[in-house]
């Protein structure tokens, strides 16, 4: 169900990246003194007890959640060897009642697989590409039902940024926060983290960055 937000979240993501950021780019370098873990596609870390927690892996096979719930086979595409939402447990979080998507998911299905037969079939039988295609024209601004679509997307972004399916998240429990490089919850601070950086302690004129 919730697959399809899974991709719609990547979407507006992707527009935004194309805009360029007028900040200093990230190059990629860890902002921890940690030594980074690589355990292939599998979850056998050969140091659990590290502090902080960086770890290197393949998920395009993968078939269980975070939290062990069966992934469906067609859902993710496979197109990056790092996690997302999907196993990030999108599709717990969208069935959650006080989220209340249950309610939008009969109209957001049915037009989800109203504009995935043009681009080939039935939205999980697509490739990435024709996903990403759907999700756009569900997005458009040109598009009067957006708003459910901003919703499905909503989902799977905070189950992913937030580890929202989780209480107190670390990297070890939380596959969004190790593809972020965020440690999670830390009673004791993370003594070796580091952004490597002076931070700015300045104010905007407005209160606001825009």
């Amino acid at each position: 169900m919730l697959v399809a937000a899974a991709v719609a979240a990547l979407a507006p993501l992707s527009a935004a990246a194309q805009q360029g950021n007028p900040g200093e780019p990230y190059d990629g370098d860890l902002p921890f003194n940690c030594q980074l873990q690589d355990v292939g596609t599998g979850t056998d870390f050969p140091h659990p007890e590290s502090d902080p927690f960086c770890v290197e892996f393949d998920k395009t096979e993968q078939n269980v959640t975070d939290l062990g719930n069966e992934i469906h086979p067609q859902a993710i595409a496979g197109v990056d060897g790092e996690p997302g939402a999907v196993e990030a447990d999108a599709l717990l979080l969208g069935h959650n009642p006080k989220i209340g998507f249950d309610v939008l998911e009969p109209p957001f299905l049915a037009e989800l697989e109203s504009r995935s037969l043009p681009h080939g079939g039935d939205f999980l039988t697509l490739d990435y590409d024709h996903r990403q295609a759907v999700c756009l024209e569900g997005l458009a601004c040109a598009n009067t039902t957006r708003l459910i679509w901003e919703a499905g997307a909503a989902i799977p972004f905070t189950a992913f940024c937030a580890a929202a399916t989780q209480v107190n998240a670390t990297a070890a429990t939380a596959s969004g926060f190790r593809v972020m490089d965020f440690p999670g919850v830390a009673p004791h601070g993370y003594q070796h983290f580091s952004f490597r950086r002076k931070l700015n302690k300045g104010r905007t004129r407005k209160g606001y960055l825009a």
